[in-house]
């Protein structure tokens, strides 16, 4: 006699087993082909692994946990029908009569009612309840509320309100439902502001809707009387398979537990407490400092011992701070600089950084408008990489610092925007493209009266059109290496501040590299061969950058200390640059401006060679006049790869040849097909 899989899960299931003992303030969430059940923490987004399998070789979807029997009712894929799941976590196949041959994923047991209620959109099914009364005389049969025809809703789980006969979802556009779960008829309550696959939803007892996206796992707490409130609240498990189910009058915090989350200190105006969707973590063995506490509510228990400020907080200055580590994690931090009482994004000071275990140091930037007084910062470490500075995660540590902003008097001064454009054949004149490093960039004084005490860069790399490795630097003429305070020396690369020192080691004079390898910070995407210099490349973003340069002791400003700022590039050691270099010795080759002197690097051997007249007619240019540098004071668009610049620019040659006397504008007047558009 065979025996088929279906007979083999009514054996396994046997009797009916026990309901749950309480009303659980953990969601249940069941993911995969196989109905893996997870208990989450809808206050922290942390999850366990409640059973692996229960007993069906399917999914199980449409989720509903009952607050009548305190049994999870679920549709079982692997029987087209509905099942329930007690505290042994093996789901008890039942069956129900009345329903359409198909499978539903859309699912809740009502507060009210004690009834099952599944949802399928389609003129062939609908809205359908399924009483769950043992003593009824309708006990397992379905009623149909409504077509799928008429209540045409693109959602993928629905909740019941724990006050109200009314079941809510929230749909794939963003829109906050509620559903008449007795005349079948909906209403769209507004935009919540998120869009997704929302395939797990939860009300909790004080009447907060839960949803939790798929792609990510990002769990949104819905205002139901006001969906455009909408926060994110916590980082969840992301699964394409996702659907939930929650006691919806048990509260989301369950006090009669041991306490499993830290939460910040400052005023609850930056969202420290869990109505305010506070920043909270769950304790685990990654936190700040020696320890960390847990507790129910946000309370002050002194432990927050591991971020401290190892420098005043000035205006327009870097600030050093420092950050021990219990083990690795991904650190984020914010300071309220303009004091209105809340972490805006514009002020994080940190994001995604991964810090290690033990001490950590890192220079931040005081914004020169900052208010005066005291305020408060916000550090957040855990394993999820980006946060923002509300919201729980299952992970880490959240520690508040008050500290103080102190206003010096401090002013910036910046030159124009500008484009340094470079070709990376010399001293050949090659294909003269000028797009083999293109940057934009601008320098700042900082000073406080008539001394200057800081010198700032920032800028974007636009294009790489190199098969050579090159640096981009700064050469700071008449300022040796010593005048600068190295120890407060800050680089940022795209967004994420570089941990070595951009001071390039072994000089007496100053210079700054701000990009030690253009080529391999500037990665061409599929199907180009380099960094958008090609028309059918050009949609990946410039890179930004940003450097300070502290003094040691300021300095008098003048009027042309600015202008002793030059950009240059140089041939990365160890890899080939063409045959006039030595790979051994690449550093001692460089491209700087027409009639520039090279720094202290450069070998002079290489002047003179090729198509280069140093000697008899200026460095770093043609006999013709002709440079291998160029500075445009203005956004420009580079020649596309392997075009001559006299051709993208006819206007150009006259230019170069008459020592800027003529066509000086020739920048303005590109042939269109030949140059990029930035």
């Amino acid at each position: 006699m065979k025996i088929s899989i279906v007979s083999l899960l009514f054996i396994a299931a046997g009797s009916s087993a026990a309901p749950f003992d309480t009303c659980p303030s953990k969601a249940f969430l069941v993911q995969g082909s196989s109905a893996t059940i997870f208990g989450v923490n809808l206050v922290s987004g942390s999850y366990d692994q409640f059973a692996a399998n229960v007993g069906t070789n399917q999914k199980v979807n449409g989720f509903g946990f009952s607050v009548h029997d305190r049994y999870l009712y679920g549709w079982d894929y692997s029987r087209g029908n509905i099942g329930r799941i007690g505290k042994d976590y093996v789901l008890e196949p039942l069956n129900a009569s009345g329903l359409p041959n198909t499978n539903f994923y859309v699912g809740d047991v009502s507060v009210q009612q004690n009834a099952y209620y599944v949802y399928r959109k389609g003129a062939d099914y609908g809205l359908y309840r399924i009483a769950l009364d043992e003593n009824e005389a309708d006990y397992l049969v379905a009623s149909k509320v409504i077509d799928g025809g008429s209540l045409n809703l693109n959602i993928f789980d629905l909740a019941f309100h724990p006050d109200e006969n009314l079941a809510y979802s929230v749909d794939n556009r963003g829109n906050l439902i509620a559903i008449d779960v007795i005349s079948g008829n909906s209403t769209n309550l507004g935009f919540t502001g998120v869009t997704g696959t929302f395939g797990a939803v939860y009300f909790d007892v004080e009447g907060y809707l839960y949803i939790s996206r798929n792609s990510d796992g990002h769990i949104f707490r819905v205002e139901i009387n006001d969906p455009t409130s909408t926060t994110l609240f916590a980082y969840g498990p992301s699964s394409g398979n996702n659907d939930g189910a929650r006691c919806a009058t048990a509260p989301i915090i369950d006090e009669s537990e041991a306490p499993t989350l830290d939460y910040g200190d400052a005023p609850d105006s930056y969202a420290t407490s869990i109505s305010a969707n506070g920043a909270r973590h769950g304790k685990g063995n990654l936190y700040f400092g020696n320890s960390v506490s847990a507790e129910h509510t946000p309370k002050s228990f002194d432990d927050d011992d591991g971020v401290s400020f190892l420098t005043g907080l000035e205006t327009g200055l870097d600030t050093l701070v420092s950050f021990t580590l219990s083990a690795p994690g991904y650190v984020n931090a914010w300071v309220d600089w303009n004091g209105n009482g809340q972490f805006d994004e514009s002020e994080q000071i940190i994001a995604e950084h991964l810090g290690s275990a033990g001490e950590n140091r890192m220079l931040i930037e005081v914004p020169i408008d900052a208010k005066e007084g005291a305020t408060w910062a916000r550090f957040r470490v855990s394993n999820t990489p980006s946060i923002a500075p509300i919201g729980g995660v299952d992970s880490g540590e959240v520690e508040d610092v008050n500290v103080s902003v102190i206003a010096n008097g401090l002013v910036e001064v910046a030159t124009a925007w500008q484009t340094a454009a470079f070709e990376d054949l010399w001293p050949q004149q090659g294909d003269y493209d000028f797009n083999d490093v293109v940057v934009r960039y601008r320098v700042f004084k900082s000073q406080i009266g008539n001394q200057i005490v800081r010198f700032k860069f920032e800028g974007e790399l636009l294009a790489v059109g190199a098969s050579y490795h090159n640096a981009f630097a700064f050469r700071i003429a008449n300022m040796p290496r010593s005048a600068v305070n190295e120890s407060l020396v800050r680089l940022t690369i795209d967004g994420k501040q570089v941990a070595k020192n951009p001071l390039e080691a072994g000089r007496s004079e100053a210079i700054l590299v701000a990009l030690d390898d253009t080529k391999v910070i500037a990665t061409a995407k599929s199907n180009c061969n380099y960094f958008r210099t090609e028309s059918n490349c050009l949609s990946q973003q410039p890179i930004s950058f940003s450097a300070t340069l502290p003094l040691l002791n300021s300095i008098a400003d003048n009027a042309s200390i600015l202008n002793d700022i030059s950009p240059f590039i140089f041939a990365v050691n160890g890899f080939d640059h063409g045959p006039y270099v030595d790979s051994a010795n690449a550093r001692g080759w460089e491209v700087h401006l027409k009639n520039h002197s090279p720094t202290e690097a450069f070998d002079s051997t290489y002047f003179d060679k090729g198509d280069d007249a140093s000697t008899s007619n200026g460095n770093f240019q043609t006999v013709n006049g002709l440079p291998w540098a160029l500075i445009i004071g203005t956004r420009w668009d580079h020649p596309t790869e392997g075009t001559d610049m006299l051709f993208a620019y006819p206007q150009f040659k006259a230019f170069a040849q008459s020592a800027g006397s003529t066509n000086t504008t020739w920048f303005n007047n590109p042939v269109n097909r030949y140059s990029v558009q930035n």
